[in-house]
C-alpha cells in the first residue's frame, strides 16, 4: 500500500473514533447538578437518628451533601425555632423540616421556603409554603392507639393519654383520631358493652422529669387508673420506668408509640400491650430524595398551585407476635444511625 493510501487510511480510522467518541459523549447522561440540603429535626433521640440514618444514605444514593440539625432536647420549640431563625436557607438548594410548633412557625418557615425549597416531615405545616409533606396519616396513628387500649382493657376502665405537647400538626392529629375511635366506642354500644372514660389529657411539654411527675399525679388522683396512653417515642420508656417505681408495673396497661427500645423490650416483656410506629427511616431518606429532585428541576414533582403534596407512610401496631420481625426491620438501619 502507497504511502499516500495508508496516510488516508489513518485519518479514516481516527474520524470514525472521534465519531464515536462524540457520539457517546453525547448519549451519556450529563453529571448531576451538585446539590446541598439541610434538614431539621425536632430533637436528637432514637426517633429522630433513624431520621438523621436515612438522610445520610439518601444523601450518599443522591450524590446530595446534606447538613443535619438536630435540636438537643426532644420536643423544644424554644431550642428548635432558634435553630431554624440561625439558619441561611439561601446556602441550600433544599430544606426538609419537621416543625413542633405548626402555627407559631409559619411565618418562620415561609420566610425559608423562599430562600430554598422546602418540605416537612413526620409534623406538617399545612398552611406554610412547603412543597410537600413526608408523614403518616397521623389520625389514623391515634386510631391504632384507641384499639389497642380496646386490647389491653377488653372490660373498660379509666385511662389517661400523654402527650409532648399541643402544637404540633402530627399530635393534634393523633389526639383527633383517638378521640373519634374513643368516642364511636361509647356510641350506639349497648348497656352491658365496656365502657371507657379519659379522665386525663396531661402535656410534658418534652421533659421527661414533667412526664413522671404529671403521671403520678394522675394516679394519686385516679387510683382505680387502668390505662396509660403515651402519644410521642419518649414516653414508652418513661412509663415503664415510672409504673416500676410505683410498684404498679403490670396492673396498668400501657400504650405506647414508636421504636424506642425500651419501648420493645417493654412489649417482649408484657408490660406494653403494644406501640404504634411509623418510619422515621423513611422520613428522612424521602425527605432528601425529593429535594434533590426539585433541585435537579424535575417540574412533574412540583406541586400544582393551590394543591398540597403528600408522600404517605402507613402506621402500624406492634404488638408481641410480630416484635421479632419488626426488630429485624430496624437492624438493617441502627447501624449508621449509631
Amino acid at each position: 500500500m502507497s504511502s499516500s493510501k495508508k496516510g488516508l487510511l489513518s485519518l479514516a480510522v481516527i474520524a470514525l473514533l472521534a465519531a464515536g467518541w462524540y457520539r457517546l459523549r453525547s448519549t451519556q447522561e450529563p453529571p448531576a447538578k451538585p446539590v446541598k440540603v439541610a434538614l431539621v429535626t425536632g430533637g436528637s433521640g432514637p426517633f429522630w437518628q433513624l431520621v438523621a440514618s436515612g438522610a445520610r444514605d439518601a444523601a450518599k444514593k443522591n450524590d446530595v451533601t446534606v447538613e443535619l440539625a438536630l435540636p438537643k432536647e426532644d420536643e423544644n420549640v424554644a431550642e428548635q425555632t432558634e435553630l431554624l431563625e440561625k439558619l441561611s436557607a439561601a446556602k441550600f438548594d433544599g430544606v426538609a423540616i419537621s416543625p413542633l410548633d405548626a402555627q407559631g412557625q409559619t411565618e418562620l418557615l415561609a420566610k425559608i421556603a423562599g430562600q430554598a425549597h422546602m418540605v416537612t416531615f413526620d409534623s406538617d405545616a399545612p398552611e406554610s409554603p412547603r412543597l410537600s409533606y413526608i408523614g403518616m396519616n397521623n389520625a389514623r396513628a391515634g386510631r391504632l392507639a384507641a384499639e389497642l387500649v380496646r386490647e389491653a382493657l377488653p372490660e373498660g376502665g379509666k385511662l389517661a393519654v400523654i402527650f409532648a405537647n399541643l402544637t404540633k400538626d402530627n399530635l393534634l392529629e393523633r389526639k383527633r383520631g383517638f378521640e373519634e375511635a374513643m368516642r364511636e366506642l361509647a356510641e350506639g354500644a349497648p348497656a352491658d358493652a365496656p365502657k371507657y372514660e379519659v379522665v386525663a389529657q396531661l402535656v410534658n411539654e418534652g421533659s421527661e422529669e414533667r412526664c413522671r411527675e404529671v403521671m403520678k399525679q394522675t394516679l394519686t388522683e385516679h387510683p382505680d387508673l387502668k390505662c396509660f396512653v403515651g402519644m410521642n417515642a419518649q414516653h414508652g420508656p418513661i412509663m415503664v420506668e415510672t409504673l416500676k417505681a410505683e410498684n404498679l408495673l403490670g396492673k396498668v396497661a400501657l400504650v405506647a408509640f414508636d421504636e424506642d427500645a425500651a419501648t420493645l423490650d417493654g412489649i417482649e416483656a408484657g408490660n406494653i400491650i403494644g406501640s404504634v410506629v411509623q418510619d422515621p427511616y423513611e422520613y428522612g431518606f424521602q425527605s432528601v430524595r425529593l429535594l434533590a429532585e426539585y433541585a435537579r428541576g424535575d417540574e412533574t414533582l412540583r406541586p400544582v398551585k393551590g394543591w398540597s403534596s403528600t408522600l404517605g407512610v402507613t402506621p402500624t401496631a406492634v404488638k408481641k407476635e410480630s416484635l421479632a420481625e419488626f426488630r429485624e426491620y430496624l437492624a438493617k438501619h441502627l447501624p449508621a444511625a449509631k
